[in-house]
């Protein structure tokens, strides 16, 4: 159980609220006073940039002084086969926005690289290194580079770099994506009736032909409310006799005193292509903005692209044989029953069946032995049989005193609070099978059922324990799983933890105790912000010395919830998440709240775990809940999931996988491991540049540890040494071991651009 974390979801969730207000109100007054030429609304984003953003920019803003060459300018009928880098570039004001452009493809793993443009202007990068080489595969531009001057709203883009940038992609055939515009002829389009508003006006993609390989589900039913962000509805103008063509892509629905309107377009103007969008970008907060980015991702890149999308989706319960005294009713207790259980089998398989193809959905579950020795040794001693339990208790200790949340404990300091009379483990597995809890897992189709993992033996807090203790909660735990068959279970984690409340990271004695242990990695808490990687938050936390005690553990994220861990019912999260998060006094808006926080989650790719806990299982004796239009007995988990999944199925066709926990942290892992190696991507064109033959697969460490993955549009030739994968419906992905050199591969027909 993590107590602790509650405090701060309530911190995010008033910052976010915060945040979504003021830019509201930024983007409000800056459109008023930008009503000409191409000057925008901007968003600003919802948090402040963060260590791993501002590394991310500082590796990332390097630029050449050397442009395009005049002998390709506008106009020019490029030819001759072109090598093209798959790097996507991104043009924005300043750091903080930056991450509009950014964030996402940090989530596929798209090489990227960020050149901000400050009022005073830039030399721009060097576009291509030849006429035949190509250093972008595609080009992001925010709120138009535009500022306020003395004279009025301008881009910080001079007409002639914007030349550039047309010229570019005249000559290599790549798009241009202009996200926060405001409507314009040059668009192709006007501002609607009404003018731009910060009312919730929902947002739809209505055509996604272009970009079928995102995934995306259309029309209105699949809108995103717009909540918090000031955008600028449009009407479509005719363009032709401009020269160019206007097609809509997303769509804004009527609302209030606002009618139907054009969101996005995409302008055809033969010799290259824009996608222009009519709302600011704030994917830091707004689910809405993290779901339209995979529309201009798969249109930039074609669907061909270095990295790959994957929705791994776990839900971890910890504290499974344990009683926990619940928040409501004060003063009592609950401890799961196997009834209650054994529902979620049929439920989980019930969830797959209304997932996309190629999921797979699991519930993963986290063990303390002491719980199970506890409840046989009560139920012992109320048997006139012999007695079947040795020592006749389980482990106690006097209740531990709360640390600071961050403390550090000084090496070899604390003192243990095991008991001394007990010093090994001797319970016998006949003890254990007194627990009908542990009756009902040593079913092998149930076991088989869920994935494991061990949680410690007596969850006791381990920021401020003592080494020996912390041997013992490890070493006892993997007894009791190994005697009990819990560790014999198809899918169980042998060299991970879920550590108790998420204690022990900042003390080397527990870090040194589950490292000596075989414990390689363990989840920590996403609201600390200490337990993120300062460098890039799709990557793990690895323990130094210096902050944690210990060098060498690998920590991933998890999410919390609010589902609170000592909660059963409905009606005792609710009343939690009002007393400590300021929620409102109901469950429908309990739910709508984690649909919204968690599928900004999901469509943001990020990988990190979700945390429940034993008490919230309970369901065989509940009263009925109405949950997306059904009622009938769910837990607080089934509601959580199904409320988080049906949301996520309205909006995205993905597989939703559940890896089991030592597996989803290698994931972790290996994208750390090939990010550090500078993986790239080069594709090479016909000669008329409209379609591509090949791909080539390289990095800068080419004996990179990992394997590179590839997201393809269409088969290859021969895939060599790579490995192939294909999941449902989603595109194939190679995956490629570079061996110490670069590795091509061509296609089997050519793509056609």
């Amino acid at each position: 159980m993590a107590p602790r974390s509650l405090f701060w979801v309530s911190v995010l969730l008033t910052i976010l609220l915060i945040f979504r207000s003021a830019i509201a109100d930024d983007a409000a007054k800056r459109s008023t006073s930008s009503r000409r030429g191409n000057a925008s609304s901007s968003a600003r984003g919802g948090q402040p940039t963060s260590s791993a953003r501002a590394t991310a920019l500082t590796k990332a803003t390097a630029v050449s002084s050397s442009v395009i060459p005049s002998s390709t300018g506008r106009g020019a009928t490029a030819s001759g086969v072109a090598t093209i880098n798959n790097t996507i570039l991104i043009f924005a004001r300043d750091s903080t926005s930056s991450f509009a452009g950014y964030s996402i493809l940090q989530g596929y793993g798209i090489p990227y690289q960020v050149v901000l443009v400050p009022s005073s202007g830039i030399t721009l990068p060097q576009l291509n290194s030849s006429a035949s080489h190509g250093n972008y595969g595609g080009i992001i531009t925010l709120s138009e580079l535009s500022y306020n001057y003395d004279a009025g709203y301008a881009s910080a883009l001079t007409p002639a770099q914007w030349d550039d940038l047309y010229a570019y992609q005249e000559a290599f055939n790549i798009r241009l994506v202009r996200l926060d515009v405001f409507p314009s002829a040059e668009f192709g389009v006007e501002e609607a009736e009404g003018g731009g508003t910060s009312v919730d006006q929902p947002i739809y993609i209505s055509d996604a032909s272009s970009f079928a390989t995102a995934g995306l589900k259309t029309g209105s039913a699949a809108g995103m409310g717009t909540a918090g962000i000031f955008h600028s509805p449009a009407t479509i103008v005719d363009s032709s006799s401009s020269g160019f063509t206007t097609s809509e892509v997303a769509r804004f629905a009527a609302f209030q005193d606002h009618g139907e309107s054009t969101a996005a377009v995409i302008n055809d103007f033969g010799t290259r292509e824009q996608m222009v969008w009519f709302l600011p970008w704030a994917p830091d907060w707004s689910p809405t903005s993290v779901f339209l980015s995979h529309a201009w991702v798969h249109w930039v890149s074609r669907g061909l692209y270095l990295g790959f999308r994957r929705t791994y989706f776990n839900t971890q319960i910890d504290d499974m044989f344990l009683e926990t005294e619940l928040y409501s009713p004060n003063g009592s207790n609950f401890r799961i029953d196997p009834d209650s259980i054994s529902e979620h089998i049929p439920w989980m398989a019930s969830i797959n069946s209304r997932l996309p193809a190629g999921s797979k959905y699991v519930l993963e579950v986290g063990h303390n032995g002491n719980g199970n020795i506890e409840e046989a040794v009560d139920l012992n001693d109320e048997l006139t049989r012999p007695n079947k339990c040795d020592p006749d208790s389980g482990i106690e200790y006097p209740d531990q005193i709360d640390t600071p949340l961050e403390f550090q404990k000084p090496l070899g300091t604390g003192t243990d609070i095991w008991p001394d009379n007990i010093t090994e483990y001797t319970w016998s597995l006949e003890c254990s099978q007194l627990d009908p809890l542990l009756q009902f897992w040593q079913n092998t189709s149930n076991l088989n059922a869920f994935y494991h993992i061990s949680h410690t033996f007596s969850h006791e807090d381990e920021d401020n324990a003592t080494y020996s203790d912390v041997v013992k909660e490890i070493t006892w735990n993997q007894n009791w799983l190994d005697l009990v068959g819990i560790s014999d279970a198809t899918n169980f984690s042998p060299n991970g933890i879920i550590p108790p409340a998420i204690t022990g990271l900042h003390n080397g004695d527990a870090l040194q105790a589950w490292i000596e242990n075989d414990i390689k990695w363990v989840v920590g808490d996403k609201t600390r912000p200490v337990l993120t990687n300062p460098y890039n938050e799709f990557w793990p936390l690895i323990t130094n010395v210096s902050e944690n005690g210990y060098d060498g553990m690998y920590v991933i994220g998890r999410w919390a919830t609010t589902i609170y861990y000592n909660c059963d019912t409905p009606e005792c999260t609710v009343a939690e998440w009002v007393a400590t998060s300021a929620g409102t006094d109901s469950f429908d808006a309990l739910l709508d709240n984690a649909k919204m926080v968690n599928s900004w989650h999901l469509l943001g790719l990020h990988w990190d775990p979700f945390m429940f806990h034993q008490a919230n299982l309970r369901v065989s004796d509940v009263a009925p809940t109405t949950i997306n239009g059904k009622t009938a007995r769910y837990s607080l988990l089934q509601s959580w999931v199904e409320t988080v999944i049906t949301e996520m199925v309205r909006l995205v066709d993905w597989p939703f996988i559940t890896l089991k926990h030592d597996d989803i942290c290698q994931a972790w892992i290996a994208r750390m491991t090939r990010d550090q190696c500078v993986p790239t991507m080069s594709y090479t064109t016909s000669a008329d540049r409209k379609s591509v033959t090949g791909i080539t697969v390289s990095a800068s460490n080419q004996n990179c540890g990992a394997t590179i993955p590839v997201t393809l549009p269409g088969a290859v030739k021969s895939a060599g040494t790579a490995t192939k994968e294909q999941v449902g419906g989603d595109e194939l992905t190679l995956w490629v071991q570079l061996a110490g050199k670069s590795q091509t591969f061509d296609f089997a027909t050519p793509f056609v651009l």
